[in-house]
């Protein structure tokens, strides 16, 4: 019989739901990877009859199944997935009003806005008395608030901040007990002109992410860890608790 060519390089889109949530299958981007781990554990039983060793029997049983996805996309929900994060959103071009930020008045002291702004639309007032401040003289714009310039007039009275909201993704991290997923991988085998291949991993839990490499001189990747978990509901002979994978021929 002829050897059939079954080589494999997948490409795709991973999708995760979370379970007992009210949404579906979300994508998660681009991920330059997806690895699935089994870890055994193994009693063996030693034959003593012979001086040349070896084993008489032994039980294998699979101990653990862990799994990995690098994602591409550092999104705040993708970020939420490692860090037990939650996220919330805001509009632009709301506009936030006299925010009260402290400063000392030291030259290139930053002061951070409470949200990121529209920087085209920022004007500064002395908190105590109300006068206007002006950008060149007192302070620098940044891309998240101001910087102070020290001949100019800020002080320790603090400054008042009126600006519009930019578009942005707020991710509070390390609020939130670890989610349980379900993944789904909408693939194809590249190797194999393009036919499918779906991969459902039932019940994953992430684990913390070990690095975030927020600078940096390549695109940034997150490489997120995860356990694959029996999920009881599903039930009948011969039908995977954990994973499940298929590919078209």
């Amino acid at each position: 019989m002829a050897q059939t060519d079954r080589s494999y390089m997948g490409k795709g889109t991973i999708y995760l739901k979370r379970r007992g949530g009210s949404t579906g299958l979300i994508p998660v981007g681009n991920c330059s990877a997806l690895e699935i781990s089994f870890e055994e554990e193994k009693k063996e039983q030693k034959d003593y009859t012979s001086p040349g060793g070896g084993n008489t029997n032994v039980v294998s049983r699979i101990d653990n199944v862990t799994g990995s996805l690098t994602v591409l996309d550092i999104t705040a929900d993708n970020l939420a997935l490692g860090l037990r994060g939650a996220v919330t959103t805001e509009a632009g071009g709301n506009t936030v009003t006299d925010e009260l930020i402290a400063a000392t008045g030291a030259d290139g002291e930053l002061l951070p806005f409470a949200f990121v702004p529209d920087t085209t639309t920022i004007t500064v007032t002395d908190a105590v008395n109300s006068t206007a401040l002006a950008e060149g003289v007192d302070y620098d714009i940044t891309p998240n608030g101001i910087t102070v310039i020290g001949s100019g007039t800020i002080s320790n009275n603090g400054v008042h901040a009126t600006y519009d909201k930019a578009p942005q993704e707020i991710l509070q991290a390390l609020v939130e007990a670890g989610q349980e997923f379900t993944l789904f991988f909408d693939g194809l085998n590249e190797a194999q002109s393009g036919k499918a291949v779906a991969i459902t991993l039932h019940r994953i839990k992430f684990s913390p992410v070990q690095g975030l490499p927020f600078i940096g001189d390549e695109f940034a990747e997150a490489t997120m860890e995860f356990e694959v978990l029996s999920d009881n509901t599903i039930t009948g002979a011969g039908i995977s608790r954990f994973m499940k994978v298929v590919q078209a021929v």
